[in-house]
């Protein structure tokens, strides 16, 4: 399970939690032992051909370090609150962030892919980047996800970066969102470490494979494995949370 979600999360510039928490709930797990384990599987996913990418200029440092200082503190509001929603209401936001992800994506890939991308960004771009960065960081910590459905539309729909760096530029910064996610859950004492270290091993593996996958694929075919990905799985989750 986790080398093929750590393959289709480096593809996507996701943590693989969107992967990793359906399959789990599928399996039987609980929603609320899977998001922890989901997160220190993402760390994998994160690490796992970073500095390939990193090598060939795709991954942009200050912006990624920048938006997230709002996403940890989103993280951290994350954290505290999914000891007090159910199962239920999670599964929910999950399909929600899904579908939005998706329906940002689906209207970009019809426009021209865009120049290279300069920092700083307009001030106003970056305000709104940052604060949906924070959103990002709440509903990686409540869901088990690094954040990365939310954060390559943000890289993409307002800060204009071209697909295959935002991509690259994500698996950084959900790396990053988490870790704080996983500090959280581990005092708490939330974390399943036997489910979750061979889930990180696995994506480790799938992420360092598809990385190089990433570098040679058309930007649009990324866009339209992308778009097509978060609607199956909003679809099935919306399923989830009316039939439990």
């Amino acid at each position: 399970m986790g080398l093929g979600a750590g393959f289709i999360a480096s593809l996507l510039g996701i943590g693989g939690g969107t992967v990793i928490v359906p399959l789990l709930v599928l399996a039987g797990v609980p929603i609320k032992r899977a998001v922890p384990a989901s997160l220190v599987a993402i760390l994998g996913t994160s690490l796992g051909g970073l500095f390939y990418l990193a090598r060939r200029g795709l991954v942009e440092y200050r912006t990624a370090l920048t938006l997230e200082t709002a996403t940890t503190l989103g993280a951290a509001v994350g954290v505290w609150a999914f000891g007090h929603l159910g199962s239920r209401g999670l599964t929910v936001v999950f399909a929600a962030a899904l579908i939005i992800s998706a329906w940002g994506l689906w209207l970009r890939r019809r426009l021209p892919e865009p120049g290279p991308y300069r920092w700083p960004p307009r001030a106003s771009r970056l305000a709104s980047a940052l604060l949906a960065s924070a959103g990002a960081g709440l509903l990686s910590a409540l869901l088990g996800i690094g954040g990365g459905v939310v954060k390559v539309p943000i890289l993409i729909l307002i800060l204009g970066m071209p697909i295959k760096q935002a991509v690259s530029t994500s698996k950084l910064m959900v790396g990053i969102t988490a870790a704080v996610g996983v500090a959280g859950h581990a005092l708490e004492g939330r974390i399943d470490w036997l489910l979750a270290i061979p889930l990180a091993l696995g994506t480790y593996a799938g992420a360092t494979a598809s990385s190089r996958l990433l570098v040679r694929l058309p930007s649009r075919a990324i866009y339209y494995i992308a778009v097509t990905y978060y609607i199956v799985m909003a679809s099935y989750m919306t399923l989830r949370a009316l039939h439990p």
